[in-house]
């Protein structure tokens, strides 16, 4: 399965591995009272390892800054580098 990567953050998405974590925004306004304050985005589930990027919700979030799924492309694989690597 391909990976895929955040184009705002460079978070890569490995199908392989799923994903546990979820996007926390806390956004503190008066530090005396913080509780009435506190917003936090959380998903509803963490995604399975095997889960193809294309069978995540539309409404999933980037866990490293927030932005929609939109906002990942499909990593390529950079054949430049690949011939350019010398294995010894």
């Amino acid at each position: 399965m391909d990976k895929y990567v955040c184009m705002m953050c460079g978070h890569i998405y490995d199908p392989a591995v799923g994903e546990t974590k979820a996007f926390n925004n806390t956004i503190l306004v008066n530090t005396d009272r913080m509780e009435l304050y506190e917003g936090k985005i959380m998903a509803k589930a963490p995604i399975k390892a095997g889960t193809d990027f294309k069978n995540i919700l539309a409404d999933w979030k980037c866990p490293s800054c927030g932005h929609p799924k939109s906002y990942y492309r499909r990593m390529e694989l950079d054949t430049l580098r690949a011939l350019r690597t010398i294995n010894y």
